[in-house]
């Protein structure tokens, strides 16, 4: 997919363009344009997939 660069003449306009998109989106649109954003913003930042978090307690050998 090619990037696709606009210029604004204010500092407003990039948030009514996204106002007026996310007018015009269903919810279920918006639902799967946000976990795609997510994925791109993580991929962007070097924020790896979430891993499982467990707590392991264990018996200490010095004991």
């Amino acid at each position: 997919m090619k990037r696709k660069i606009t210029i604004y003449k204010n500092l407003n306009e990039p948030y009514e363009a996204m106002l007026q998109r996310g007018i015009q989106e269903t919810p279920d649109e918006r639902f799967v344009r946000f976990f795609a954003e997510r994925a791109k913003f993580r991929a962007f930042m070097g924020i790896k997939k979430m891993l499982k978090r467990e707590i392991v307690i264990r018996k200490v050998s010095w004991i």
